[in-house]
């Protein structure tokens, strides 16, 4: 096998574009955000993406706890989602050059041992220059977005913990500043609610 012939086994990739037709970059089921993205849109001002954010919470024990992108129904089939920021009119990201870095290094990923396709259904696989440059620069976003998956992944618990003890604190000291006639009136609905609740399942 030559030199060429071995290069031609490697890795390659060239995003289609809005040529794409099948877009798994943006129906794949989770489009992970990591705190550096976050870091990066706030410094840029991009608020309008973090606004199309989630927490993701673990459903079992091998699942992961981490921001996503929010979803929504295709139009041409309902039964079906993408990632909100996708412009299914335009078959493109409506924020191309600011897309999360998961977004970045698809669909190659690094699993921290090896490097792995993420989705073998791109159609830009196998397309665009063979070269160490471009091999290499698909590698790095791959590792970087390990790398940063896995820093988030680390603290995002811990961020969480902060936000819902302030969140409980702050609601304890407005109770502690309420009237006994609200707490009353307060109370009373919350009554009244779960009573209304208990009707709907013996009803149901």
């Amino acid at each position: 096998m030559t030199e060429t012939d071995k290069e031609k086994t490697k890795y390659s990739f060239k995003c289609l574009e809005n040529e794409c037709d099948n877009r798994v970059c943006c129906t794949r089921p989770h489009v992970n955000v990591t705190i550096d993205d976050l870091s990066r849109w706030t410094a840029q001002q991009h608020t309008q993406i973090i606004q199309a954010l989630r927490l993701h919470i673990p459903e079992s024990e091998s699942d992961y706890f981490g921001f996503e992108t929010e979803r929504k129904s295709l139009k041409s089939d309902p039964e079906k989602t993408a990632c909100i920021l996708f412009d299914e009119e335009k078959n493109t990201c409506s924020i191309r050059y600011s897309r999360p870095i998961s977004c970045q290094a698809f669909p190659l990923s690094y699993t921290g041992e090896k490097f792995i396709l993420a989705d073998k259904a791109c159609p830009g696989i196998g397309q665009g220059e063979v070269s160490r440059e471009a091999l290499k620069e698909s590698r790095d976003l791959a590792e970087q977005e390990y790398k940063e998956r896995i820093s988030t992944l680390a603290a995002l618990p811990g961020v969480y913990s902060v936000i819902t003890t302030h969140m409980l604190r702050e609601s304890a000291r407005a109770m502690e500043s309420m009237s006994e006639e609200d707490k009353q009136r307060l109370q009373d609905i919350m009554t009244k609610q779960a009573d209304s609740e208990q009707s709907d399942e013996k009803s149901d």
